[in-house]
């Protein structure tokens, strides 16, 4: 009955705190504003946001109203006003009357307006000032985070996202970012449970849900597919239970297939039937190893979990979904990620998020809204609230099969151990027993752990449990520590300050020409709150260490030049510690990068920028991220080693080829073996073994000078195609740029329907770091080395509509901007 309900345009407006005790007393400009959404988000589509002076919304009240017209309501009907989500300190009026206050922005409520509603209704919202209530005295924590500015927040239960100084935009989460809604019905159901777990080889689905109906229910039964089963009435509940013999399985997508079973319930009243669609049912079984460290597994198979920490699909408008949110979930997927973790100082997702990554075949790594801080857990209110916030989430969660891990907290014990704090500060009830208590109850077949990381001696420590690894990042390390480190499972890692494409940057400088040093790049440049340095910093150490040119120099009087090995740099090292994590000699179980998607236009953390466009590390991941992956590793005086990993379920039947090359296009050495690799398994063999003589193919014994430049492994299939190919450059350098000549690269565009063009190059020679780039296309791959004589076919698929397709080439061993322009007609 939807179309009985109407909510009129909402709008908002700001008042000094406590000004207005009611919304008859509210004078002020009021201006449009979305619901779902928040005051930055109302404030940017207003044209009324600046990054660089942005509104200090904490400290003001923020007020919200609307008209909702309504038909005449039956006896008895059931009308509900919903809010999914209000941040943070909300009162709600319906009509001049107070119907609700709520202090957490992570809980639901439902309010019966039945006797309530007219009409025509006035509907306002008040968000109190955040800062105003942080100044009220309250017990001190035992120890302090440097994380935000104001230790207060732990009382709270608000988002620390744009609260974050160090390297969140000032965009606090404050409005109605989650839906508010009016629902009416002869039937309505709420307070949905529903959990799916394996039982041997039965599937069991457990129900239970209130109803409230005008007319008398008669009956009610839950159904799956070709099954049902009658759910018990007591009062004004449903409950029972579904036995599946043997049901199809729900994988992650690196895995296998993504079975998805379509559920309801039916509810038969004196008056009629009610079909109620429930969120698809999905089957699978988690279990976790913790010899030698953790290790995940699904339905019985150990899984290599890769992939990223979450961030949010728009800062400004964190509860929204969409086409931006299935794009940017599709990619990660087209990655080859399994895996994304939501961290504590996130939020909660969307029920689309949950939704796509089912679909997809994406596991969720799923942190409770807690992090750093020392929560006062002992407190009577703010436990009982809590409570209510975790059964909620746990709910909504428990339907999604992609859900396997959950996670009490991010870096709380390590913040208390870095400081200092005794064993028995680091972790408290709430985290070890009473949370992991709910999870079960609530979310039965899923993991606990109690805080990321855990699990050590010291909970940071990369040996053992579950860790955060930034030794090749910002601690400076050295590839050749990380068999030293030999991390079993990273639920963060590999943070670098990574530039993204030339139109991204063109925004950050509002069009100036970019300078690293300009004050409006160096604050959106990630950093740690009171370290001497950030994480552009590091990248430029790692710059210097592949490449062998001076930074500074290099910034100082060739900024395009630095900008484009910069570009390259970050994903190049993670590039290198994948090759390593996934090499026949790590015991490495998982690692997510931190961390997905900018926050906003800057050189951040993200493989994409704020838009969603991939940037150089997001391609150079998505080659590690293979389910038949090759790699190569370092051995020092023992030479090279090829690893080949086959995660899927089939045989592959091919060759293994080396070659060595001495730049721009000598073949010194080329060999190759046939090979047939078995599912689910690894082989390891030597580059020397492979070429059967000695070549020195780690320039490691370094008598003389070098006769090749790098060392090329592919994995071919039966019929000759690459399945994955990597480099080994026996020098840390520069690529020497040279002059575009005609005839050295081939290149070739041809349509292939639904918008979509393939580009296939070949080169006379070795080409570095290959960029394509078509204005309204994205490529499928990108920054890669080609090979000479080899061909190489990308496909380009639209991003936006309208744009006829021309594409350039360059590379970073192309002479300045010297590029080649691709152009066919569009069909």
């Amino acid at each position: 009955m939807t179309d009985s309900v109407h909510f009129a345009s909402w709008t908002c407006c700001s008042q000094a705190p406590g000004a207005c005790a009611e919304p008859v007393s509210v004078k002020g400009e009021w201006f449009a504003a979305q619901v779902p959404g928040t005051v930055a988000g109302a404030l940017c589509a207003s044209g009324k946001w600046n990054h660089q002076s942005p509104p200090e919304i904490d400290a003001q009240d923020w007020w919200y109203r609307t008209t909702l017209t309504v038909a005449p309501v039956s006896v008895g009907e059931p009308c509900v006003l919903c809010f999914d989500g209000l941040a943070t300190l909300a009162e709600v009026w319906l009509n001049g009357e107070r119907i609700l206050s709520t202090d957490n922005m992570y809980r639901s409520h439902r309010v019966n307006v039945s006797q309530k509603l007219r009409s025509e209704n006035e509907l306002a919202i008040c968000f109190r000032s955040v800062a105003a209530d942080l100044k009220k005295r309250r017990p001190r924590p035992r120890w302090k985070t440097n994380l935000v500015n104001n230790q207060q927040l732990r009382w709270l239960r608000t988002g620390l996202l744009g609260r974050i100084p160090g390297w969140s935009p000032p965009v606090p989460a404050i409005g109605p970012w989650r839906e508010v809604r009016l629902e009416r019905s002869a039937v309505l159901l709420s307070d949905v449970q529903r959990t799916a777990v394996l039982d041997c080889d039965d599937g069991v689905v457990c129900f239970h849900a209130r109803v409230s109906s005008a007319r008398k229910v008669v009956s009610a039964r839950f159904q799956m597919g070709g099954h049902q089963a009658e759910l018990k009435i007591l009062d004004d509940s449903l409950h029972g239970e579904l036995r599946v013999p043997k049901p199809a399985l729900w994988w992650p997508h690196t895995n296998g297939a993504q079975t998805l079973h379509a559920a309801a319930v039916i509810v038969e009243t004196d008056g009629g039937t009610h079909e109620f669609p429930l969120e698809p049912v999905g089957f699978r079984r988690i279990e976790v190893s913790h010899e030698p460290g953790f290790a995940l597994h699904v339905n019985g198979q150990r899984i290599y979990c890769r992939g990223v920490c979450w961030t949010t699909n728009d800062i400004f408008n964190p509860g929204s979904a969409g086409e931006s949110l299935r794009h940017d979930l599709t990619l990660a997927r087209d990655a080859g990620m399994n895996m994304l973790r939501i961290g504590g100082t996130m939020n909660y997702e969307s029920d689309e998020f949950y939704r796509l990554c089912d679909e997809l075949g994406i596991l969720v790594w799923q942190d409770f809204m807690f992090a750093n801080m020392d929560y006062p857990v002992e407190d009577a209110a703010f436990a009982e609230n809590i409570t209510a916030e975790s059964r909620q989430q746990l709910d909504r969660l428990a339907q999604h099969p992609c859900v396997a891990v959950y996670c009490g907290s991010s870096e709380i014990e390590q913040q208390a151990a870095m400081l200092g704090m005794p064993r028995e500060l680091w972790r408290n009830r709430w985290f070890g027993e009473q949370l992991p208590a709910l999870c079960g109850q609530h979310h039965p077949g899923t993991a606990y752990v109690p805080s990321s990381p855990s699990g050590g001696v010291l909970p940071f420590h990369t040996r053992t449990g579950v860790t955060h690894y930034y030794g090749i990042g910002a601690y400076l390390r050295s590839l050749h520590e990380l068999r030293q480190a030999d991390v079993k499972f990273t639920t963060e890692c590999l943070g670098f300050a990574n530039i993204p494409e030339p139109d991204a940057i063109d925004e950050i400088m509002g069009g100036l020409v970019p300078v690293m040093h300009h004050p409006r790049w160096k604050q959106r440049v990630p950093r740690d709150t009171g370290a001497g340095w950030d994480f552009e910093d590091v990248r430029d150490h790692y710059l210097k260490e592949l490449f062998s040119v001076d930074p500074v120099m290099l910034r100082s009087f060739d900024m395009p030049r630095y900008l484009e090995l910069s570009r390259v740099a970050s994903g190049e090292m993670m590039a290198r510690t994948f090759a390593e994590w996934r090499s026949g000699h790590s015991r490495n179980a998982g690692a997510l990068v931190w961390f997905y998607k900018d926050l906003w236009p800057a050189a951040g953390w993200g493989i994409l920028d704020s838009t969603g466009v991939p940037k150089a590390a997001y391609y150079q991941l998505r080659r590690m991220w293979r389910t038949r992956q090759l790699t190569l590793t370092d051995e020092g005086l023992d030479g090279l080693h090829v690893h080949l990993s086959n995660e899927t379920a089939e045989s592959v039947d091919g060759f293994i080829e080396v070659q060595l090359l001495r730049e721009p296009n000598v073949s010194v050495a080329r060999h190759e073996f046939a090979l047939k690799l078995g599912p689910q398994s690894q082989q390891t063999c030597s580059v020397d073994e492979i070429l059967g003589s000695f070549h020195d193919v780690s320039y490691a014994y370094r008598f003389g000078p070098q006769t090749h430049h790098v060392v090329v492994a592919t994995w071919l299939n039966a019929a000759r195609e690459v399945i994955s190919e990597a480099f080994h450059f026996t020098r840390a350098r520069d690529p020497e740029a040279q002059p575009f000549a005609p005839g050295m690269l081939k290149a070739v565009a041809e349509p292939q329907g639904d918008g979509c063009y393939r580009v296939t190059l070949q080169s006379e020679r070795l080409l570095h770091g290959v960029r394509l780039s078509a204005k309204g296309f994205l490529p499928e791959d990108n920054y890669f080395h080609l090979v000479p004589d080899r061909a190489k076919s990308v496909v380009f698929r639209p991003s936006s509509g309208g744009c006829s397709f021309r594409a350039y080439v360059e590379a970073l061993n192309l002479m300045g901007e010297v590029s080649v322009e691709l152009s066919c007609p569009t069909p």
